[in-house]
C-alpha cells in the first residue's frame, strides 16, 4: 500500500512509539488552529521523521477521539478493521495494543471481503485492495467510519480520504457520507481537513 512501512515495535519500545504517535496528531491539530498549512513534524531529528504508514496508523488510532458513534455502537471494544494489508494491520496493531478510547479497548481486525466488515467502528481500505466499492456499499448506512487512500475514495462514498501534500499526509472529509452512516465528526477534526464536502446533519459536528 504505502512505501516505508516501519518495523514492528516489541516489548518496552511499544509505549514510546504510541506516545510519539499521539504527539504527531496533536501537532497537526495545534498547527491547524493557527495555520492552514499544518504539517506533521518529526519527533527528533529529520532521520526519525515518521513514515507515511506511521502517520496514517496514528491518524486511524486518533480518529476515534474525534468521532462520535451512535450509542448502540459504543458497547465492547472499538474495532479498527483493515481490508487486506497485512503489514499495515500489524503496524497498527502494535501501535494500539493496550490502548483505550473513552473506556473502550481498541482492537485491530483484518477483513478480506466486504461482508466481513460488520462490527467495525473504523474501516481502512487501501487503494490497491479489490472490491473498494463493495466495502463502501456494505458499510453504507451503518455506523462505520470508512477511511481510504484511493484517489476517488470520497467520490465513491468514503468518509475520510488520505492524500499527500508534499511530504505531508493530510486528509479530506465527506460529511454527506458521514451523515449517511450516522457519525458525528468533531469540529477540531474538520479544522485539520484539507477540504470538507457537505454539511453536518442536525448538528452533526460535535
Amino acid at each position: 500500500m504505502m512505501p516505508g512501512y516501519g518495523a514492528r515495535q516489541h516489548g518496552e519500545e511499544r509505549r514510546p512509539r504510541r506516545a510519539r504517535a499521539g504527539r504527531w496528531l496533536a501537532g497537526v491539530l495545534l498547527a491547524a488552529a493557527g495555520s492552514a498549512a499544518a504539517t506533521i513534524a518529526p519527533t527528533r531529528a529529520s532521520a526519525e521523521r515518521p513514515s507515511q504508514s506511521d502517520v496514517e496508523a496514528a491518524y486511524l488510532y486518533n480518529f476515534g477521539r474525534f468521532v462520535s458513534w451512535p450509542s448502540a455502537g459504543s458497547q465492547g471494544p472499538m474495532t479498527i478493521c483493515v481490508a487486506g494489508q497485512e503489514s499495515f494491520a500489524q503496524e497498527l496493531s502494535s501501535l494500539v495494543s493496550g490502548e483505550k478510547i473513552r473506556g473502550q479497548l481498541i482492537q485491530v481486525k483484518r477483513v478480506w471481503r466486504p461482508g466481513a466488515a460488520d462490527g467495525c467502528a473504523i474501516l481502512f481500505v487501501g487503494h490497491d485492495v479489490p472490491y473498494l466499492s463493495g466495502y463502501l456499499t456494505a458499510t453504507r448506512g451503518k455506523p462505520v467510519l470508512t477511511v481510504g487512500d484511493a484517489p476517488d475514495f470520497l467520490r465513491q462514498g468514503g468518509i475520510i480520504q488520505f492524500l499527500l501534500q508534499g511530504d505531508h499526509v493530510r486528509f479530506s472529509v465527506n460529511l454527506v457520507a458521514a451523515n449517511q452512516n450516522r457519525l458525528k465528526l468533531s469540529s477540531e477534526l474538520l479544522k485539520v481537513a484539507v477540504s470538507v464536502a457537505g454539511h453536518p446533519a442536525g448538528g452533526g459536528v460535535r
